[in-house]
């Protein structure tokens, strides 16, 4: 299920957010080969996680998914993924990296904050004075506390509740099964019963639907109380997302 929230248009998705990465790895290496240093990072795998920003925003959604693992992600679980080895610096390189320690190393002045920071400062110097680059993130927020507290969707949880009692599985909220102990990490018979009756439960009450059409019409009212700085940070976003595209392509 790929449904898109209003305000996903002012955010920046997994595989962008990868490509900021990447040209940050550029422009650290860049600076660090600058002291005669190299900083090789291997890239984390991108197959892993949910497929979308609102796969499990209401809970899980994916039938298939829902009857194979339960409420896990099979291979896309992030906590199978092995995180990127980290060079093994000595300390001269360490003090270029993270900016502590010596002020210069091999007669050059080592930047404010290393070769990190200043990689960071490249990539969001663009962005205008002011910008709150996390103000979408932040009113996506409200609007799901504010989705959620709607009597429309309170009816349908409550529908989806009594439907999933039925089956004899007591849960209050759609996203109680996720955080249950007995039930993450399993695989168990017990679990993927829960979890079929849980997509079973959402589709008789149309739990997703109507969240999603609530919690939407809450992200369109945000984004007309705050359109011109939520445009400034799309603006800042564009212009990050062409200056990783020039680092990397060039890099």
């Amino acid at each position: 299920m790929d449904l898109r929230l209003p305000l996903q248009d002012y955010l920046l998705d997994d595989r962008q957010l990868r490509d900021l990465d990447r040209a940050r790895v550029v422009l650290i290496d860049r600076c660090m080969h600058d002291f005669g240093f190299t900083y090789a990072v291997r890239q984390p795998a991108a197959d892993y996680g949910p497929r979308s920003a609102t796969e499990r925003r209401y809970g899980i959604t994916d039938a298939a998914d829902a009857a194979a693992y339960g409420y896990g992600l099979g291979k896309r679980d992030p906590a199978l993924q092995k995180p990127p080895a980290r060079p093994v610096l000595h300390a001269d390189a360490e003090t270029v990296l993270f900016g502590k320690g010596r002020s210069s190393i091999k007669g050059r002045k080592v930047p404010e904050g290393g070769c990190m920071t200043q990689a960071d400062r490249s990539l969001g110097s663009v962005a205008p004075a002011g910008t709150d680059p996390g103000l979408p993130q932040q009113l996506s927020f409200r609007a799901f506390d504010l989705s959620r507290a709607d009597s429309r969707v309170r009816g349908a949880i409550r529908a989806w509740s009594a439907c999933m009692a039925e089956s004899g599985h007591d849960y209050a909220d759609p996203l109680a099964p996720l955080a249950d102990p007995a039930l993450t990490g399993s695989t168990s018979r017990r679990t993927i019963a829960t979890a079929t009756a849980d997509i079973r439960c959402k589709q008789r009450t149309n739990l997703v639907g109507v969240w999603f059409t609530v919690e939407s019409a809450y992200h369109k009212r945000l984004i007309d109380q705050h359109t011109e700085e939520l445009e400034a940070v799309r603006a800042a976003n564009t212009a990050r997302l062409r200056t990783a595209a020039t680092l990397t392509r060039d890099g």
